[in-house]
């Protein structure tokens, strides 16, 4: 049985501090687009296997990862820890006034 999805946008969570999170982020973000693991593993270059293992938060090739991230339209920021309140807050703020629907599409790693 599917594990339940997750808020493919929590403003709350946009910094990405776990291989499970980014899997949450990325499997969210697949199914809220409606594209089966199959067509998105093709479309983004990398097998079946290795993208479900991603979403299941298990260790992958940092090369599959940003491959399949660019090919699901995310983008990876990485910056000063200090940085990320201000990014959270920003990322939150934009959502919740609209200005920028693709934040949400946004995630930071902290360094």
């Amino acid at each position: 049985m599917p594990r339940p999805l997750p808020d493919p946008t929590p403003p709350s969570r946009a910094t990405i501090r776990t291989i499970h999170q980014l899997g949450d982020r990325i499997r969210a973000t697949r199914a809220g687009e409606g594209i089966p693991i199959d067509q998105a593993a093709r479309h983004c270059g990398v097998s079946v296997g290795m993208l479900s293992k991603l979403e299941n938060g298990k260790g992958v090739n940092l090369e599959h990862a940003l491959r399949v991230m660019d090919g699901l339209g995310l983008t990876m920021l990485v910056v000063p820890k200090t940085h990320a309140p201000w990014l959270e807050q920003a990322a939150a703020h934009a959502v919740k006034t609209g200005e920028d629907a693709a934040w949400g599409q946004h995630t930071w790693l902290e360094a």
